[in-house]
């Protein structure tokens, strides 16, 4: 009888997983995986990232590079059309470096909530997305 009582409990707590699904979970082609950023301050911001997508082959793994650009009026706003714009969701937890052409770049980390240790920073006079592309951490 007690055996009986757990298995109902436990088929219980499972059903609204197996009803709704798991809410959190992402298909792996359906993530942006994003390696680099890039912020171009000027009359408008213009944000870059750089999209890693890796391809299994016959010598192995290799890389292949995919960028997104969009602009807007402050930060928020350039992210928020870049989102719209992409079928993927960013994934934004692998950024290993960020170019700008920005006096300070203190904002954009807030904004994105990365780490200063954790990714190297870039800063240019100019052509920021060219730099972008140019980085292959």
């Amino acid at each position: 009888m007690k055996i009986i009582k757990t298995i109902v409990v436990f088929f219980l707590l499972l059903l609204p997983v197996i009803i709704f699904g798991n809410p959190q979970y992402v298909e792996l082609n359906d993530l942006a995986i994003i390696r680099g950023v890039g912020v171009s301050c000027g009359e408008e911001i213009n944000l870059y990232f750089q999209e890693i997508i890796p391809i299994k082959g016959d010598s192995g793994i290799n890389y292949e590079y995919e960028y997104y650009q969009s602009d807007g009026n402050n930060l928020e706003n350039a992210f928020h059309k870049l989102n719209l714009k992409t079928k993927k969701k960013l994934y934004l937890s692998k950024v290993k470096f960020l170019v700008s052409d920005c006096k300070k770049s203190d904002f954009i980390l807030k904004q994105f909530d990365f780490k200063r240790e954790d990714i190297h920073i870039y800063h240019v006079k100019n052509q920021v997305f060219e730099k972008v592309k140019d980085t292959k951490m």
